[in-house]
């Protein structure tokens, strides 16, 4: 038995150093910070960009939740070695305050918010920069920036491709949904807000929309890392058609 459990512990010991260097081996991609003027309001973000831009990239926009940031949010969701390795660029913008503006909407102006006019912006900024195709452009969001992330989903629906949102809900103010927009919408078992969140996702069955839900086990309000090659190959099946025409109309390089 002692041999038995002496054995046991070494192969434990290998693999915890096995996936340390797995996690800390340097991706294949530049990582760096960079920011805009929107509105008189300086924003910032975070981008990854693979090394392997030869041909146009689908793009990931990344939201992170209340409190976070795009360095945390990078940390947490571990997306960032996975968009090296799938070779598409990944957009983690910043909040004001540490939280989007996806509470007290007005449905019926959408192009007047702030993190709408930011994402526009930063769209555009990104667009100018890197070789981007314009018919994969994705969203994924945490909590809070999954909120966001629906709100998006409706004031761009000709511009998004699909949409992941993670342990948020669906802003109870905003329209009728795109039913054109495919979206997964996960959830952890222990997560207080499961319940509303399969109740988003039913509602958007019942308006047309293919949804995907997922009750991630034994996950409380967290990030499931272990779904997010399932989140990428969700992503990565969906393309817009007609996307050289989807370029939001407020897109717009901001004033330097």
């Amino acid at each position: 038995m002692k041999r038995y459990l002496t054995g046991t512990l070494v192969l434990a010991s290998v693999a915890s150093v096995a996936w340390w260097l797995l996690r800390e081996r340097p991706i294949n991609a530049d990582v760096r910070a960079g920011e805009l003027v929107v509105d008189d309001a300086t924003r910032r973000y975070r981008v990854v960009v693979p090394h392997d831009s030869t041909s146009p990239m689908p793009i990931v926009f990344a939201f992170h939740g209340i409190g976070d940031s795009p360095a945390s949010m990078a940390a947490y969701c571990q997306l960032d070695r996975i968009a090296a390795d799938n070779s598409f660029i990944l957009v983690y913008p910043e909040a004001q305050n540490s939280m989007w503006s996806a509470v007290n909407i007005d449905p019926t102006n959408l192009d007047a918010n702030p993190d709408v006019r930011f994402f526009d912006a930063l769209y555009s900024r990104v667009v100018s920069d890197q070789n981007v195709a314009p018919n994969r452009v994705y969203l994924v969001g945490m909590s809070n920036g999954a909120s966001f992330a629906h709100v998006l989903a409706t004031a761009r629906p000709n511009l998004i491709a699909a949409l992941v949102a993670h342990s948020g809900l669906r802003p109870r103010d905003l329209g009728p949904c795109d039913d054109s927009l495919p979206m997964m919408l996960f959830a952890g078992a222990e997560d207080s807000v499961a319940p509303m969140i399969e109740s988003d996702a039913e509602l958007y069955r019942d308006a047309g929309c293919a949804v995907e839900f997922i009750r991630v086990p034994r996950l409380a309000h967290e990030w499931s890392t272990r779904h997010n090659m399932d989140m990428w190959r969700f992503l990565s099946a969906h393309a817009r058609i007609n996307a050289e025409e989807a370029e939001p109309d407020d897109a717009r390089e901001p004033p330097s």
